[in-house]
């Protein structure tokens, strides 16, 4: 379903009924990332909402027109007010995704439930991550570079999990031919701001959850610094041991991450 903010047309799939649970998928991704968890997740009770962000999926932005993850925020909070949800939502987001879901409750704290935080942080990149960052994004962008090195070296970081868990996403970016779509995404990625101190002003629930081998961006001091500063944390989870619980955890282990937001969201109900 798409729903137009501005200059763009967001789009989004709403599945079940229920308490809804808005997701926001990782870089490099789209909303098809939940597709292994959706089902669970309804019927967990959930009515699952998915939204692509701009410059991917189905989604359509115009690529030269900056946009920052607060943007991204308020194309959420468009989706909710075309679906007529005008009450508290949890958001979900993985890496990128929980840069917005967090930025979506620091604005809109009445609309927020809760949060499902997974492989994502609150800080603003280094110097020498932005700079990689905008080195990649040259590559990355540029049709006369070949992508299938670049796509199969990023992968195992991006990705992690089984060679077939990496090859569905790299065989989504091969065959993906507007690869110049994604160049206001990569600037938002190298240059996203820092609201580690304003994290003791978003009070509802939280749950931190991370690969045991993640090193982009969900490391074990990215995910201890979200639980240590988020007062509403209720815990932090390690989704499950071992080297292929990388990045993309949401993919690549759906029924743990799946089983952890469902008891997460007993405990809230109850709450």
């Amino acid at each position: 379903m798409p729903v137009q903010r501005d200059s763009s047309v967001i789009h989004f799939t709403d599945t079940g009924s229920g308490e809804p649970i808005v997701l926001s998928h990782g870089f490099l991704m789209d909303a098809t990332m939940f597709d292994r968890t959706t089902a669970r997740l309804t019927a967990a009770g959930l009515r699952v909402i998915a939204v692509d962000a701009r410059g991917f999926g189905e989604t359509v932005s115009d690529p030269d027109e900056p946009f920052t993850y607060w943007d991204l925020a308020d194309d959420i909070a468009s989706v909710l007010d075309h679906l007529d949800i005008t009450g508290p939502v949890i958001l979900g987001g993985m890496s990128q995704g929980g840069y917005t879901a967090l930025r979506f409750a620091l604005r809109y704290p009445d609309r927020t439930r809760a949060l499902v935080l997974a492989s994502t942080t609150a800080r603003a990149n280094t110097v020498e991550e932005s700079a990689q960052y905008r080195a990649m994004a040259t590559a990355w962008t540029d049709p006369a570079i070949p992508l299938e090195p670049q796509a199969r070296a990023l992968a195992p970081l991006l990705i992690g999990g089984t060679d077939a868990d990496q090859e569905h996403w790299i065989r989504r970016w091969l065959t993906n031919p507007d690869r110049p779509r994604t160049t206001a995404a990569w600037t938002n990625l190298a240059t996203r701001d820092e609201i580690t101190p304003r994290l003791p002003e978003i009070p509802c629930p939280a749950l931190v959850l991370r690969g045991h081998a993640d090193q982009a961006g969900g490391t074990a001091d990215d995910a201890s610094a979200l639980a240590a500063s988020l007062p509403g944390t209720q815990s932090l989870s390690t989704v499950i041991a071992g080297p292929t619980a990388g990045h993309a955890v949401w993919w690549t282990h759906p029924q743990p991450v799946a089983t952890a937001i469902s008891t997460f969201v007993d405990q809230i109900r109850l709450s």
